[in-house]
């Protein structure tokens, strides 16, 4: 009877250590990694390059346009910061804030056509939907 208590109790003992061992528990947020940067893609990267980037570089000669924005860190910005600068080019894209009127006086032809203006929208709008998961 000793021995069948016994064994009763190690069994017990067994089952009720094994309910209690922490299981690993699954990361549900990740890291960015090289699948949540921003991209610019070909077309979106030609707009850039003709109409933003002589103002918002590293060696830009007007420093608020260079502090505001440089296009050179855009794909190493962090969630936040992704978030923040979506939402600014909505802004200034529906807005028709950028290139500044005073550029566009002096530059005329820097100023952004319709359709470069849609195809910058249509991009930020799907950096929008890939940073919500959608």
């Amino acid at each position: 009877m000793k021995r069948f208590t016994l064994t009763l109790s190690l069994v017990a003992l067994a089952v009720l250590s094994v309910a209690f061992v922490s299981k690993p528990v699954e990361e549900t947020s990740t890291p960015l990694d090289q699948d949540s940067k921003i991209e610019l893609p070909d077309n979106v990267k030609e707009i850039v390059e003709a109409k933003c980037i002589n103002c918002h570089k590293p060696d830009a000669r007007n420093e608020k346009a260079r502090e505001k924005l440089q296009w050179v860190k855009v794909p190493d910005m962090n969630k936040e910061e992704q978030e923040h600068f979506v939402a600014e080019m909505f802004e200034v894209l529906e807005e028709g804030k950028m290139p500044p009127s005073r550029m566009v006086e002096r530059f005329p032809n820097m100023k952004l056509t319709e359709d470069e203006t849609k195809t910058l929208l249509a991009w930020v709008e799907k950096e929008e939907k890939r940073l919500k998961g959608e």
